[in-house]
This record gives C-alpha cells, sequence and structure tokens, in this order.
C-alpha cells in the first residue's frame, strides 16, 4: 500500500490513470496536451500534483458537448466516435431484445390495423344506426357529417405530427 507521503510531493502518470480509469498514454496525452507542469521528480520519473492534473485528465474533448451538454458523436475523435457508435448498436440489440425498443415495421402495422379498425366503425356507424335505431335519413346524413368531421380533425392531428417530426 503507497503511504501517503508519497502523494504529497505528486502522483505519477500510472496511477492517475489507474484513478481516472484510463489507460496511462492517454493520461500522459491529456497532461502534455493541457501544459500541466510535473510537480516534481520521483524515482525518474514525473509527478503531478493531483490539483492540477485533474482537471486535464477530466475534460470532455474539445467540441464534443454541445450547449446542451449532450455529447455529439460526429464531434469527437475517430476511435472514440466508433467506440461510441459500438456502444449505442449494443445497446438497440439489448433493447429490442428485452422488449424496450420495438422495430419502427411493427409500430407502423399496430398503428396501421387500429386506424384500419376506427376507419371502419366511422364508415359503418351511420348505416348500423339507420337499421338498428332507425334514424331517419336526415339524422343519418347528421351522423355521417359529425363521422367526417371527426375523421379529418384526427388526420389533420396525424398528418401536424408528422410534419411536427420531420
Amino acid at each position: 500500500m503507497a503511504d501517503i507521503r508519497d502523494f504529497t510531493q505528486g502522483w505519477s502518470v500510472a496511477r492517475l490513470a489507474d484513478e481516472f480509469g484510463m489507460d496511462r498514454r492517454t493520461a500522459a496525452k491529456r497532461l502534455r496536451e493541457a501544459g500541466v507542469p510535473p510537480a516534481a521528480k520521483r524515482n525518474g520519473n514525473d509527478v503531478y500534483r493531483l490539483a492540477d492534473a485533474a482537471p486535464a485528465l477530466v475534460q470532455v474533448q474539445a467540441g464534443a458537448v454541445g450547449a446542451d451538454g449532450v455529447v455529439d458523436p460526429r464531434d469527437l475523435p475517430p476511435m472514440e466516435r466508433r467506440a461510441f457508435y459500438q456502444s449505442e448498436n449494443e445497446r438497440l440489440k439489448v433493447e429490442t431484445t428485452t422488449g424496450q425498443l420495438v422495430p419502427a415495421a411493427e409500430v407502423e402495422a399496430d398503428y396501421a390495423a387500429l386506424v384500419k379498425k376506427v376507419v371502419q366503425f366511422f364508415d359503418t356507424l351511420p348505416d348500423v344506426l339507420e337499421r338498428k335505431a332507425g334514424l331517419r335519413p336526415e339524422q343519418v346524413v347528421k351522423v355521417q357529417d359529425e363521422c367526417d368531421r371527426v375523421r379529418q380533425s384526427m388526420f389533420e392531428a396525424i398528418t401536424d405530427d408528422v410534419r411536427d417530426s420531420a
């Protein structure tokens, strides 16, 4: 176990990398790019003050985080972008397997079946009311007009949603 005196002079790159969960070469590169000066040398190796090194090691790649705090993968370096998309693909596979994510074609088919039933109901309602409830022709026309109005408003709501999402 390390003696506390070892850390008062500074932390080695290997120890910093271990603590921040990254490769030693990545830690050294980030320290170098951030211009963090070594606090001292121990056994011939540079050591760094934790307070100086930590900001450089936890920084997110410049330009990768948008104003809303979300990482934009297009702004990541190629290797990190590849890792991001691989992890996203794995996440999507897991969510699909567990049923948390449903393919769009399946959702569209379910909605189509639902809409088909609703349309059939509105198409047959005036005839059913005329036949079973004995509505007069002028009453059937009013029911048909109301059904048409509701269908039109549903159509407009759906097409507005599709236009807004596009």
